[in-house]
């Protein structure tokens, strides 16, 4: 049980998985800031290639190193998850966010350093669980937490912070409450409020910030799939995500599978037919890509 939880709340919690990008936005001249918000726009919908442009013309304009690798693991960890070069993904990922950790290590005293901190540990820890590491995975999620709970005494309030704030706060009170036996691990972090963590979330993701929106909407489909067990209001927000980034096959499946939990066979077999069309017709996406899908596709229940 409590291996089958950890799964689950590490395959939600990426924390902040794209999250802190529109926070490096508030710090970052406009330029920067378009050129973060195009690059994200284009991972979201699946252009990889348009994605590792826009990476090389960041490179160029002078952002960060630390900023920098994190939106470098983002792109290894999405192209991991379209089934793209898996074990050279995994390893460039990785690097990526050990390097940010390496340039953030002396520098805690501002929000936007905390957040790549925070995407650092939070991403590895999914990394690891994806690996198989489930330990390891929690104990570096536990680290993110401790940088998050920074977070909560800075004066800072804009719909960013209240984001991860919002995971932070389920997430504390979930753990204490459902698992005795890996709370002990919680106990110094205080604040857990599950109703608050909530409310937080749903707010973000009708926030003007899109990035904000996306990710609310996107924890919002995992906690209430896995959690909380709320099966309309999770497809729900997997129907915002689609309609929003219609090229994105990880949100498709994530509505697929809603849909066989919720859906009669014959709107089922009707979304599961558009869908491999659009992926045999996709342009945008590899052959082993496609096949990935496909799979995933074919292999349900």
């Amino acid at each position: 049980m409590v291996r089958t939880s950890i799964k689950y709340i590490l395959l939600i919690m990426v924390l902040v998985f794209h999250t802190e990008v529109s926070c490096f936005a508030g710090d970052y001249k406009v330029q920067d800031r378009s050129l973060i918000n195009s690059f994200f726009g284009k991972l979201y919908n699946f252009s990889f290639d348009a994605a590792d442009s826009l990476v090389l013309v960041m490179t160029e304009s002078g952002i960060d190193d630390a900023t920098l690798d994190n939106i470098k693991a983002n792109l290894a960890w999405w192209k991991l998850l379209s089934g793209e070069a898996i074990d050279f993904n995994i390893d460039s990922c990785d690097f990526y966010l050990e390097q940010s950790l390496k340039s953030n290590s002396c520098r805690q005293d501002d929000l936007n350093s905390l957040f790549n901190i925070i995407f650092a540990y939070s991403l590895k820890s999914r990394l690891e669980n994806y690996r198989g590491n489930s330990l390891k995975s929690l104990l570096l999620f536990n680290k993110s937490l401790s940088y998050i709970e920074k977070c909560m005494d800075l004066p800072v309030k804009d719909d960013r912070l209240n984001l991860v704030l919002g995971l932070y706060y389920y997430f504390i009170d979930y753990f204490k409450d459902e698992y005795f036996m890996v709370s002990a691990l919680f106990f110094p972090f205080h604040g857990g409020d599950r109703a608050k963590g909530l409310q937080y979330l749903e707010e973000s993701s009708e926030s003007a910030d899109e990035l904000v929106r996306t990710e609310a909407s996107y924890f919002l489909l995992k906690i209430y799939t896995s959690t909380e067990k709320d099966y309309l209001k999770a497809l729900t927000n997997a129907q915002i995500l689609t309609r929003n980034h219609p090229g994105n096959l990880v949100y498709s499946m994530e509505q697929l599978k809603l849909m066989l939990i919720l859906k009669q066979p014959a709107e089922v077999e009707m979304f599961q037919k558009k869908l491999l069309n659009e992926i045999h017709l996709a342009e945008n996406i590899s052959r082993i890509q496609k096949d990935h899908f496909i799979y995933q596709i074919e292999h349900l229940k």
